[in-house]
């Protein structure tokens, strides 16, 4: 079975996306899974998808559990686009490792912040169905290194579950701003999460 390049950069992203959490298992207390939603960005004559699905843990920094280091990846869902003449579809990708501060906490709602670094990748696919000579669109696929900052609320909803909101600009080539909903499952009691 032959791996696609665009596979390969793809499974590369998650790899690095995610190295800080493998660096550090015993530090690992929750992860999550939600939806993002992008601004988006134009590429090859066409847009992106929403929304997209992610995967993210955090990393303790230290015993009082206000620093951590959050690696995530997305997954948007494809743009499609029909004219009859021919077919275009692009589907986006972002890995994020971000530092995040809990600056504000009240029973069950904390207030942080968080910033770092972002990859995004866009792959487009277009294939012609009646051949007009118009040769400037072509399957291509490009990749930006970028910057993101932004804040987000946690929410206790149960003993071993939150509900997280968030809302981040990334800063690069494909510049676009992001709101994100998940929900946090625990590994370990809160207790043995937030104490050590």
């Amino acid at each position: 079975m032959k791996i696609s390049p665009s596979l390969k950069l793809i499974a590369l992203i998650v790899f690095i996306s995610l190295l800080p959490g493998v660096k550090a298992l015993g530090q690992i207390g929750r992860m999550a899974a939600g939806f993002s939603f992008a601004s988006g960005t134009s590429f090859n004559y066409g847009e992106t998808g929403n929304p997209g699905l992610f995967v993210k843990t955090w990393v303790t920094l230290n015993k009082a559990n206000t620093f951590h280091v959050v690696p995530a990846i997305t997954a948007y869902n494809r743009y499609k686009r029909s004219t009859g003449y021919s077919i275009l579809t692009n589907y986006m990708f972002h890995g994020d490792v971000d530092l995040q501060y809990l600056f504000f906490r009240d029973s069950g709602v904390k207030v942080v912040a968080f910033g770092g670094g972002n990859v995004t990748y866009l792959t487009s696919d277009y294939e012609p169905l009646v051949v007009i000579g118009n040769g400037s669109i072509t399957d291509t696929t490009d990749m930006a290194l970028g910057a993101n900052i932004g804040l987000g609320l946690e929410l206790r909803m149960a003993p071993k579950w939150d509900f997280n909101i968030s809302g981040k600009y990334i800063f690069s080539k494909y510049s676009q701003f992001v709101i994100s909903v998940s929900g946090v499952y625990y590994f370990k009691s809160r207790r043995g999460a937030y104490r050590r």
